[in-house]
């Protein structure tokens, strides 16, 4: 009954060869792409979220199966037929250079976690100016992934600010518009579709 277990586990493993050095493959080819994209200037954040949730999912699953394989050959390696053992050797080379390229990919991540696209500062440029002539000014970071829309609260430019007092002027203008000793909040949200690089305010 052994034999025949670790002969049915031994077709599964040499099944998962070929998967565990396609997602290697993918790995490396999703990182050079990522480099690539930087150097010319296209790389953007949605490609890099849905590249690093993808793959970390897959990253996962190869490790899970790669735990219980590992699991079953402590088990069955002396059930395991001479002619078979290359196929583990082989599925465990595969999972050694699999490890290498997840090593690799997380120092990718690390690297890219926080990308700020080349634009983002041209971007808000824009929003702030398009804003300004609707008598607006930025109350809030910017967000957005600054490749199909970017937003920001905003507050009418005579209007104090929620957040806290920058100066002495700021101070006073929130005293003077709170109610009750409490601040007023008047920023609104602005969104922007990016075409061309260019800003396209939704509507709701």
């Amino acid at each position: 009954m052994s034999e025949e277990l670790a002969t049915k586990f031994t077709r599964e493993v040499r099944q998962q060869i070929e998967v565990v050095k396609g997602t290697t493959n993918i790995l490396k080819k999703t990182s050079q792409k990522i480099e690539e994209l930087d150097k010319t200037g296209e790389l953007n954040i949605p490609f890099l979220k849905k590249a690093f949730e993808n793959y970390f999912s897959e990253i996962e699953e190869r490790e899970k199966e790669s735990k219980r394989f590992r699991h079953l050959f402590s088990i069955y390696e002396q059930d395991i037929q001479p002619v078979n053992r290359g196929v583990w050797d082989d599925y465990f080379y595969a999972v050694k250079l699999f490890n290498i390229s997840v090593t690799d990919f997380r120092t990718m991540h690390k690297k890219y976690k926080d990308y700020q696209p080349k634009n983002k500062g041209e971007l808000e440029a824009k929003a702030r100016k398009l804003l300004l002539a609707k008598g607006f000014l930025p109350d809030s970071y910017f967000e957005g992934d600054y490749a199909t829309w970017i937003g920001v609260y905003a507050r009418p430019k005579d209007k104090p600010t929620y957040l806290d007092a920058n100066d002495y002027e700021e101070s006073l203008l929130q005293e003077k518009y709170s109610q009750n000793g409490f601040k007023q909040d008047f920023s609104e949200w602005f969104e922007w579709e990016i075409v061309n690089n260019e800003l396209v305010e939704t509507k709701d």
